[in-house]
């Protein structure tokens, strides 16, 4: 600190013409942000964060200030505010069991499924902790006192020590009580001696702690008074990816203190423990984010356990369920983690503005591998979860098969273990406006049957001959109120043709693609549907001679190849009318391609992630892209550079990610997240 006070010397020297006499007055602290290009910025190289404290005389505090705003070297100045710690002091008789307080959250859900994989450090910025509590001790690492300079940072309150055992006391330990997150470091950061600090000494506390590479900052504090440096410290802290909880105050009020009223903070109010009401002390309002219990709460006390309440006591709640969302998913942003716990949490006491809700331990972890995702146990399921995504009901339509003129809703059955007669299928999908559920084996599961009545389907189209789905299917949907009927042809390629011959296409254009694999076809499938484009599959060095016919008959006189010369030939592309190719060097960069021509077509609300490495999942999802003018993009494990796309889709509404976690892995999906949510 005596380089940084060297600096302000320097930059002030000369302002005035007449130094002042030493008087002993009281003294008020000036906070300075100097701009980036100061040169004696170079004696603070190694500090990221650039201020300073200034102690001067309370009767020329506002003549520092006018005359450093007016120094071109300063970006700002404003004058110091007082912090307060933001809890209700209460020992009531100790409280044996937090059993309450955690089923409220769903703790020990949560706890069935937490595997932390990653050590989490929070930094407590309180009045220290009992360095030596059994809780507590294995727990602690680093910190420092800024109230006492080279002590250590020990309370003398018990106000951190409460809100560090409710953010890390050692769980399963045989010893007092548990904390939400297992293992989770604390670093103690005393910036307080009783209950009020200055705000330029929590800055300092909060710089440190972003400094010392903590992953979550937790801030039972707060002042009514706003001030430029404090919302710089915690942009810090954001920028480095940590994560600030902060408390919203205890005097029952429509305003929330500062921090927590920042959008980088996550802004914590009290409920009720028992009632789960708005606690009566628990501020509220539009700046608050989410509440957790906040009376009645056990904790760690100096040399002892002890009970209080306030927000102080909720945020430390959820300072833990943060560090335990972050030891699972160590791959999330602070953002994201700040998100699950508020996407996750649950209204509660309609009658106050109390964020998004009470928070869910349990939902939160399960939210690292659902978010976003459409996706079951396994095809089959997620075909279901397609189908319920895209469709409330179904719009009756009318189709001719086989000379007979159907009018109802449909629903299209394909099979889940080949893909070419199930490809065939979107474009017909689409043209109904209906979902393709999936069989296996032949066999028709329950969830699907389930999910045709909740449709209520009038008419199930069959895609495919019996060698794709047997006579079985049909016998099985007997039981239900429909009529089934069958479209197929002997190859797959004929199967192809009796689907583009069904559907009454008024186009000249058409898409061809390999019928042989199944990516280009993926690819495609979503804009065939938009455009209302058939789809014509073909053998690498040959175009069967009925889908010649089939071009000529239907006066097709543009025709789009999708992918490279290794799945269609030159030879087949020199058949067909002013073809145009639209290729990569892989899967993937052919899916980019393709975006390039017909994204830029649509503005595209979502954007729908599906594995390239197989098909099932992107194929029932064509005809849900397609309703929905959107894209379907294919990522694999080597593939991971989405940026592309986010550019591209500037203006989308949200994404999804198609199938499960053995196809798109979570990390995976959060850097998609990322991505479409910056």
């Amino acid at each position: 600190m005596k380089y940084l006070k060297l600096v302000v010397i320097l930059i002030l020297y000369g302002l005035f013409s007449q130094s002042s006499p030493i008087i002993a007055e009281k003294k008020a602290n000036i906070i300075i942000k100097y701009n980036q290009n100061v040169e004696t910025m170079a004696m603070q190289k190694d500090k990221a964060f650039k201020l300073d404290v200034l102690s001067v005389p309370e009767s020329e505090k506002d003549e520092w200030i006018d005359k450093l705003n007016d120094n071109p070297d300063v970006q700002y100045v404003e004058s110091d505010q007082t912090a307060h710690l933001l809890s209700s002091k209460t020992n009531d008789p100790f409280y044996e069991s937090q059993s309450l307080l955690f089923d409220q959250i769903n703790v020990t859900k949560a706890w069935e499924t937490y595997r932390p994989l990653d050590t989490v450090v929070v930094g407590v910025v309180d009045s220290g902790i009992d360095l030596n509590h059994p809780d507590l001790q294995t727990a602690i690492v680093g910190g420092k006192n800024f109230i006492h300079e080279g002590e250590p940072p020990l309370d003398h309150d018990g106000h951190g020590t409460h809100v560090a055992g409710l953010i890390g006391a050692a769980t399963n330990n045989s010893v007092g009580v548990s904390s939400i997150g297992k293992n989770v470091k604390l670093m103690p950061i005393k910036v307080f001696e009783g209950n009020t600090t200055s705000m330029s000494t929590v800055i300092k506390g909060i710089e440190y702690a972003v400094d010392q590479g903590v992953d979550v900052i937790n801030l039972s504090l707060g002042s009514y008074s706003n001030m430029k440096s404090l919302e710089d410290v915690v942009q810090y802290a954001s920028s480095k990816g940590v994560i600030v909880v902060g408390a919203s105050g205890n005097d029952n009020d429509d305003m929330v203190v500062f921090p927590a009223v920042y959008p980088n903070v996550l802004g914590v109010g009290s409920v009720d423990t028992s009632t789960l009401k708005k606690a009566e002390f628990s501020n509220f309002g539009p700046s608050v984010d989410v509440v957790a219990p906040g009376t009645d709460v056990l904790s760690t006390g100096i040399g002892r356990y002890i009970n209080m309440e306030g927000t102080s006591m909720s945020t430390g709640i959820v300072s833990s369920i943060a560090a335990m969302i972050k030891q699972q998913a160590p791959y999330l942003t602070g953002h994201q983690v700040m998100k699950i716990i508020e996407d996750t949490s649950q209204t509660t006491d309609e009658n106050y503005s109390l964020g998004k809700g009470l928070v869910n331990a349990d939902a939160a972890l399960k939210y690292i591998h659902t978010k976003n995702r459409l996706a079951g146990a396994n095809s089959v399921s997620t075909s279901v979860e397609i189908s319920k995504e895209g469709w409330r009901k179904l719009d009756e339509k009318e189709l001719a098969i086989n000379n007979q003129k159907l009018s109802g809703k449909f629903v299209i059955l394909a099979s889940g273990d080949t893909f070419a007669d199930s490809l065939a299928a979107s474009p017909l999908a689409s043209y109904l406006d209906s979902p393709i559920l999936l069989v296996k084996q032949s066999r028709i599961s329950e969830k699907v049957l389930s999910e045709i009545k909740r449709l209520g389907a009038d008419h199930i189209v069959i895609v495919g001959g019996e060698e794709a789905l047997s006579g079985n299917v049909e016998k099985e949907l007997r039981g239900l109120e429909v009529s089934s009927h069958r479209l197929f042809g002997e190859t797959r390629y004929e199967t192809n043709l009796a689907i583009n011959k069904t559907i009454p296409f008024n186009t000249n254009k058409a898409f061809i693609v390999s019928g042989e694999d199944y990516p280009d076809a993926l690819s495609i499938a979503s804009y065939s549907g938009v455009l209302k484009y058939p789809i014509i599959f073909t053998k690498k060095d040959s175009l069967a001679a009925s889908l010649k016919q089939y071009i000529r008959t239907e006066e097709i006189t543009k025709v789009y190849v999708i992918g490279g010369e290794a799945v269609i030939s030159k030879t087949v592309e020199n058949t067909l009318p002013s073809p145009y190719r639209i290729s990569g060097e892989d899967r993937y960069s052919t899916n980019k391609a393709i975006q390039d021509v017909f994204g830029k077509q649509f503005n595209s609300p979502y954007l729908f992630y599906a594995t390239g490495e197989n098909y099932p999942d992107a194929l029932t999802a064509g005809p849900l892209a397609s309703r929905l003018k959107s894209p379907v993009l294919l990522v694999g494990s080597a593939k991971a550079d989405f940026e592309w796309s986010t550019k591209l889709f500037s203006d989308k509404k949200g994404y999804f990610i198609l199938g499960g976690e053995d196809v798109i892995p979570s990390p995976m999906a959060w850097k998609i997240d990322r991505l479409n949510t910056n």
